[in-house]
């Protein structure tokens, strides 16, 4: 061992000790050697991120034992409503197997839409705006960003469902059983006039828009008289 590895300085006062020694008798500072001090700050910002609420809720994929879902329970059934028959085997696989994907064609061809239907205003809506804006800021994404929404949501439509299942359940489990009844049955279910307002605002736009190009058209055209 050569002369400088034989001692440390301490990080509190800067009395150099003998690498031996644990704490500076100088001050009474526990002594680390670099190396030990680089992986105890590691460790330390490792556990702070970890502990970190965002950082749970994006990385968590794991289930609170006192969350799962209860698929006995007829509530579940009752929410759902359409297609019980498809996402309570979906939803036991994924819970049972602590799976965050799985595909879901209806969410993939539909994305939005399909959110819509399923009462998931929130990330409908979104997906929406942010179709409308890219398309306006940045156009030649615009078809890039919805080939992503829609494998994005393949992919995680079903998990995203199964949590505001969940969720919409959690708030209603103290009300009285026949008002939770009735709640469950209005807020459950689907809403098929959203997705059919929207493909009628959606068709009026694309209508509008070749109407309007073939009336330009039509005036720069050298055989309109």
């Amino acid at each position: 061992m050569t002369e400088g590895n034989k001692f440390i300085y301490c990080s509190k006062c800067g009395k150099k000790r003998s690498k031996d020694d644990k704490f500076c008798t100088n001050c009474g500072n526990k002594l680390m050697t670099i190396e030990d001090s680089i992986k105890n700050t590691t460790e330390n910002i490792k556990g702070a991120i970890k502990n970190n609420e965002t950082y749970k809720s994006f990385t968590d994929t794991s289930y609170d034992e006192n969350s799962r879902a209860d698929f006995d329970n007829r509530d579940m059934a009752n929410f759902i409503q359409k297609k019980v028959e498809y996402y309570i085997p979906k939803f036991k696989e994924m819970q049972e197997l602590y799976k965050t994907t799985s595909w879901n064609w209806a969410a993939f061809f539909f994305n939005s839409w399909w959110f819509l239907y399923r009462k998931m205003y929130a990330i409908g809506f979104g997906i929406i705006i942010a179709d409308i804006v890219i398309g306006a800021v940045m156009p030649y994404l615009s078809l890039i960003f919805s080939i992503a929404m829609a494998v994005v949501s393949g992919l995680y439509g079903n998990i995203a469902y199964l949590k505001h299942v969940q969720s919409q359940l959690d708030s209603l489990r103290h009300m009285d059983e026949d008002m939770k009844q009735r709640l469950i049955l209005d807020k459950g279910g689907v809403n098929i006039v959203i997705p059919i307002i929207l493909a009628i605002i959606t068709i009026g736009i694309f209508l509008l828009i070749g109407a309007i190009g073939a009336f330009f058209f039509m005036l720069t055209s050298p055989y309109y008289y």
